[in-house]
């Protein structure tokens, strides 16, 4: 997640950069020094991009500017359509078979967008390896592998569907199907944060194991 100050900065650069130091230090109201403090983690995250400038006297100066990924992340917005889209499928499909593999077709091209990156061998690591990417994409996330008791969760503490979600709770059923097939584990969503719960919590299942007697 982009803290505020970053945030402030970053929306600056896209609406008025390319910019100096010296001039988002006058914007900003502070000191180049934190000016430099905030690029720097802009730049790491790859949200700014620095570049020399060369135009007119005197010597080339170092400009930044939004990057292509700063662009695409910040400037996506799909909450409003999605609604309309799920709202106009669900009254036009009545087909309740026909909606089930809608569903389904959804799920598995939700889960092709992370599968690629998730390459543990174990399903714990996979687990870790996803909330990292969901972290990645802007969603506040954490996981606790399984100890004292407790079976692994991944806590997502922003929605990245809750304009859908609030409309169609079908969405939050969907979005664990999604993780399921990427973690390789069955998952149950304990707690939601439509239910005024901080978090919404995906537990993984106990194991089922198979004894030699049941197997005979």
């Amino acid at each position: 997640m982009i803290e505020a100050a970053d945030r402030s900065l970053l929306d600056s650069i896209r609406r008025h950069g390319p910019l100096t130091v010296a001039e988002m230090a006058a914007r900003q109201g502070v000191t180049p020094t934190a000016i430099r403090n905030r690029l720097t983690r802009l730049i790491g995250s790859g949200m700014v991009e620095r570049r020399l400038e060369h135009g007119g006297r005197g010597r080339p100066r170092h400009v930044y500017e939004a990057s292509v990924e700063a662009h695409k992340r910040l400037g996506q917005n799909y909450a409003d359509l999605a609604v309309v889209l799920w709202d106009e499928m669900m009254r036009t499909v009545e087909d309740r078979k026909l909606r089930r593999f809608l569903f389904g077709r959804i799920t598995d091209r939700l889960a092709e967008l992370y599968r690629s990156q998730v390459t543990g061998d174990q399903w714990e690591g996979r687990l870790v390896q996803l909330g990292s990417i969901l972290h990645d994409r802007g969603v506040e996330t954490e996981v606790t592998l399984a100890g004292g008791g407790q079976n692994s969760v991944l806590k997502q503490h922003s929605c990245p569907y809750y304009e859908l979600a609030a409309v169609d709770r079908a969405v939050c059923a969907m979005e664990r199907k999604m993780f399921e097939k990427v973690v390789g584990r069955g998952l149950r969503l304990s707690q939601c944060r439509l239910d005024g719960h901080r978090s919404c919590d995906f537990e993984a299942k106990p194991e089922i194991l198979t004894t030699a007697a049941q197997a005979v």
